[in-house]
């Protein structure tokens, strides 16, 4: 977050220091190394206030194993580890890719549509009067 020219001028009398930004997270002084997102506005005073999670690079976020010989930017060892750790910190299920369609109550929506029982007998329409 920009600071007013009030506020910069009271701090360079008040500490000797000019600065032009403090955190968007904890509001914390920022100096001349800030951790920031690409094309994201903002900057922020560390990993955990712009990740919101304090996690190790090369380490797995799930399980904290290391990450060698996997891409540069992975965060998990594998998509076990990966969804394993996503469903313990997300509380409604639905929003989850690959939640067994039996949970989501769309089975229920589609069993009433297009399908009647006969009795064992099929019996065929046709517009023909030749197939009658």
């Amino acid at each position: 977050m920009q600071l007013s020219e009030a506020q910069r001028c009271e701090l360079l009398r008040m500490h000797g220091t000019y600065l032009t930004e403090v955190c968007d997270k904890c509001g914390a002084l920022l100096g001349p190394i800030r951790w920031t997102i690409h094309e994201v506005p903002g900057a922020w005073c560390s990993r955990s206030c712009r990740d919101g999670v304090n996690h190790q690079p090369g380490l797995c976020r799930g399980c904290g194993t290391a990450l060698n010989g996997k891409r540069r930017r992975a965060i998990y060892c594998d998509r076990t580890c990966r969804m394993r750790t996503v469903r313990k910190e997300v509380r409604d299920s639905s929003n989850i890719v690959n939640t067994p369609i039996q949970k989501t109550g769309v089975t229920d929506a589609i069993s009433g549509f297009g399908h009647r029982e006969t009795g064992g007998r099929v019996r065929m329409r046709t517009n023909s009067p030749g197939l009658r």
